[in-house]
């Protein structure tokens, strides 16, 4: 699986990539649909390539290869879609922007479960100018996977975003309950909680994201920040009682 993905929900989408393929070759149709894919992650790979040198013309036309070699990857829809959109975002040109949309409707289509599509989708409706639209999206998506994590954690990125961190903490609640070791849930209530000033909290879902996997080092940056802010607070408190 290829894929690019976004950061956050007012930023122009960021070019993390890679995730780990599923093999399927039980039957010749499996294997069939298996060539399919293979060819399409070269091709999403290629494009990559392209994207990361700018070459967004042809990052561009390696996504709609991929598309061509496998008409139903859904991360070659999103890639595409997300490079429409950055074209869009740095030339103004609100037909890119409006066919990056219609790219991540479909890849949400062919996967309801791609949430970097979600994710996307939404970035696009706030810089247009339609923040109820995004947030109908996610809630909407949400509705249709009401045991799912990843539903819960793009709502609550997109009002952490907005500045209703109550609210966000709320929805990761839920998340958390639904799966207390989901990693990103955890993190992203650390970050909510550290937002709220909330550090001791903060430090907590952070070790816990430890505990899950050690090899989060920007968690553990946060955790040292975090340590360092209280430690300031402290002192501040004690010099000001004097």
């Amino acid at each position: 699986m290829v894929r690019l993905a976004t950061q956050s929900v007012i930023r122009l989408p960021s070019i993390r990539f890679f995730r780990a393929a599923q093999w399927a070759c039980i039957t010749l149709l499996a294997c069939l649909q298996l060539g399919c894919s293979i060819n399409a992650d070269r091709y999403n790979r290629l494009g990559k390539e392209a994207f990361d040198e700018g070459q967004m013309t042809e990052a561009i036309n390696q996504f709609q290869t991929a598309l061509s070699a496998d008409p139903n990857n859904s991360d070659a829809y999103y890639n595409l879609a997300s490079s429409y959109y950055t074209l869009g975002k740095r030339t103004n040109n609100p037909q890119a922007l409006a066919q990056a949309e219609e790219l991540y409707r479909q890849a949400i289509a062919l996967n309801d479960m791609n949430e970097d599509a979600h994710r996307g989708l939404a970035c696009l409706l706030v810089d247009t100018n339609r923040k109820q639209e995004a947030f109908n999206s996610l809630k909407g998506w949400q509705a249709r996977h009401p045991t799912s994590v990843d539903p819960l954690i793009e709502l609550a990125r997109l009002n952490q975003e907005f500045g209703n961190s109550r609210q966000a903490a709320d929805l990761l609640t839920d998340a958390i309950l639904l799966d207390n070791q989901n990693v990103r849930a955890l993190t992203a209530m650390g970050y909510v909680r550290a937002s709220q000033g909330q550090y001791a909290q903060a430090i907590q879902n952070y070790n816990r994201v430890l505990q899950l996997d050690g090899n989060q080092t920007q968690v553990t940056q946060q955790i040292n920040e975090l340590q360092l802010r209280m430690a300031q607070n402290s002192q501040n408190q004690k010099t000001s009682s004097y």
